[in-house]
């Protein structure tokens, strides 16, 4: 298993941790700028993170991973559907939809 992906950008309005007693004053408040990129950052859903945790979990074993990219692939001609992937996706990165 791959270590997981370090953060995408850093931390806004980050500041180096001072002694223990400044670390318990709240910091100051984010500009609307700040608070989206904050947003964006922690909360960024719908990405995978290539943690695997899918094709551990896959009883079918229909998933790969795709040697070019390293992200998951799902093969449909062996995938029966349970749900089971997208159930333990820590990210949500996997939808289940029915097909028409």
């Amino acid at each position: 298993m791959r270590p997981r992906p370090e953060c995408p950008s850093p931390r806004a309005g980050a500041q180096p941790l001072g002694p223990a007693p400044d670390r318990n004053r709240p910091h100051p408040p984010f500009t609307p700028e700040q608070a989206q990129a904050e947003a964006a950052r922690c909360l960024s859903l719908s990405v995978c993170q290539g943690c695997e945790a899918c094709q551990l979990i896959c009883p079918d074993q229909a998933i790969s991973q795709d040697p070019a990219t390293g992200r998951p692939v799902i093969d449909l001609a062996y995938c029966k559907g349970c749900g089971l992937c997208a159930h333990v996706c820590p990210k949500g990165a996997i939808v289940m939809e029915m097909e028409i």
